[in-house]
């Protein structure tokens, strides 16, 4: 799912125990209150996907968790788009025992999230990539959210702990 404005009360649990800037459609920084998603934008008024950072000290940082069981699998290839400072993007794709536990690693990361996916089953190793309707997905070897470590061989075995 793109991660947007539309649905994600709907979809997401979304906390952060401070108020905190961001750019708004208009390109001008503004500031989110207490719990309230930052949807950030670049200087033209671009949307640059869901900001989610660190904060300045322990326990204030932006919580994101998708609400749902992912897709009731028990074995799913999870996709997650994040953009980077310099304007890329960078689409990984991990294999999963546990889909939310690995959703909610991803979420956890810093950065501007654009889209995050739950495929069942294992996506076919494309040679350290997975395709996934038209678009590649890099492999990542390991994603520690605080819960767990994810990780996934070279041969596309899952070797996820949650």
């Amino acid at each position: 799912m793109d991660i947007g404005r539309g649905l994600f009360d709907a979809w997401f649990d979304f906390g952060r125990p401070t108020a905190a800037p961001h750019r708004n459609a208009a390109g001008a920084i503004v500031v989110a209150p207490v719990d309230a998603p930052r949807f950030d934008h670049d200087l033209a008024g671009k949307p640059t996907g869901l900001l989610v950072e660190p904060g300045a000290a322990l326990g204030q940082a932006d919580r994101a968790r998708l609400q749902i069981d992912a897709i009731g699998a028990t074995v799913a290839t999870v996709l997650h788009a994040l953009r980077e400072d310099d304007g890329s993007i960078s689409r990984r794709a991990w294999y999963s025992r546990d889909p939310q536990v690995t959703i909610d690693a991803c979420l956890g990361q810093a950065g501007r999230h654009i889209s995050i996916a739950a495929i069942p089953g294992y996506r076919p190793n494309a040679g350290g990539f997975v395709r996934y309707r038209g678009v590649d997905w890099q492999l990542a070897g390991v994603l520690d959210g605080g819960v767990g470590t994810a990780i996934g061989d070279g041969s596309g075995r899952a070797l996820i702990e949650g």
